[in-house]
């Protein structure tokens, strides 16, 4: 009898060489049918690129979620678009290295409120779909240089202007 139950609770792979966000989500569709699922390497497979993770149920669910996971795909890394540099090198995200990047127009978020800058197609911005960061591969102007005289400004006004009403309570 204890052998039986040993053979029914073994975890067996269902599916193989996932990334971490393909896995999660076939692990969220198992375990939404009262599947309990392992993702073993989840974590590996989501801090290093090219590393992958495996799918794993109890062996006594192992035709039911076959069942339920018959019908989802994991598109390989190969069917991604690769986007290449002018030079015909690889796009890659500077952040996180991951190659799964698009273009973006639009206004790029910013964490100094009301200053939030817009990009065109000619300005060339990727934005990256694993770590959500955006850059360019052209070299900044010196847009940078002026917010930061601008703030440097803004912080000696307000600077003298404390000074300015310490000095004029304690005269007062």
């Amino acid at each position: 009898m204890t052998q039986v139950l040993e053979d029914e609770n073994r975890l067996v792979v269902i599916r193989s060489h996932l990334n971490a966000p393909d896995g999660r989500l076939m692990r969220s569709l198992l375990d939404a049918r009262g599947i309990h699922a392992f993702l073993s390497g989840e974590n590996v497979a989501g801090m290093n690129e090219g590393m992958f993770a495996n799918l794993m149920v109890r062996a006594g669910n192992r035709e039911e979620a076959e069942h339920i996971l018959s019908n989802v795909r994991a598109l390989p890394a190969s069917a991604f678009p690769v986007r290449q540099d002018p030079d015909g090198e690889e796009l890659a995200c500077h952040r996180c290295g991951s190659s799964r990047v698009h273009p973006f127009v639009g206004r790029l978020p910013s964490s100094v409120p009301f200053l939030r800058q817009t990009v065109s197609q000619k300005d060339a911005f990727y934005h990256c779909l694993e770590c959500g960061s955006y850059y360019t591969e052209k070299r900044p102007r010196f847009s940078s240089l002026t917010i930061a005289v601008m703030w440097g400004g803004t912080l000696a006004l307000i600077t003298l202007l404390i000074i300015w009403v310490i000095n004029w309570l304690q005269w007062s």
